[in-house]
């Protein structure tokens, strides 16, 4: 999804696309710092999640935990990018698809740690 949506904001705002900050607009602040707060509690909830897990004893809900620690985490960050590519198209301003694509990179390392799932636990 993000993917495409980054497509259709290329397309859009190449035309008229510029990367400025202007300090007097608050959403040039206020849009980065909410992803950045996104990315926190993204965290927040992988840690609580774990602390949830490590109380579990059997295997079967320890899985359904994780599971939806790994949905929750993944719907916080697809929300800070939705947010960003959608002040790029409002703004016209390419200074929030630089975070954008910093958010899809870190969607991106968000596989699902099942793997490594007995380690520590």
């Amino acid at each position: 999804m993000q993917l495409v949506i980054t497509s259709v904001v290329l397309y859009a705002a190449q035309e008229s696309a510029v990367i400025t900050y202007e300090i007097e607009q608050l959403t040039n602040t206020a849009a980065p710092v909410a992803a950045g707060l996104n990315a926190i509690f993204g965290k927040w909830i992988w840690n609580k999640g774990m602390h949830q897990i490590s109380a579990e004893k059997e295997i079967d809900e320890k899985l359904r935990v994780l599971t939806k620690m790994h949905i929750w985490q993944w719907v916080v960050v697809q929300f800070a990018t939705v947010l960003l590519l959608s002040y790029t198209l409002i703004e016209a301003n390419f200074f929030y698809f630089i975070f954008a694509l910093v958010n899809i990179i870190y969607f991106i390392t968000l596989r699902p740690k099942i793997f490594t799932f007995n380690e520590g636990i």
